[in-house]
């Protein structure tokens, strides 16, 4: 029974991983265009230029 719960509960973090990816990968797209037009936001830097 209790690798049946460990099974269960790897599969919700999992399934909640693979939920929240899209969400994050959106926030940080929207934020990084706020930053590049020049909006100060609160605790966000300036992303770094990939090494040339």
């Amino acid at each position: 029974m209790t690798s049946d719960l460990l099974l269960a509960r790897d599969c919700i973090i999992c399934g909640v991983t693979v939920w929240l990816a899209p969400v994050e990968c959106m926030f940080d797209m929207i934020e990084s265009e706020l930053i590049r037009r020049g909006v100060a936001l609160e605790g966000a830097t300036r992303p770094a230029l990939p090494a040339a």
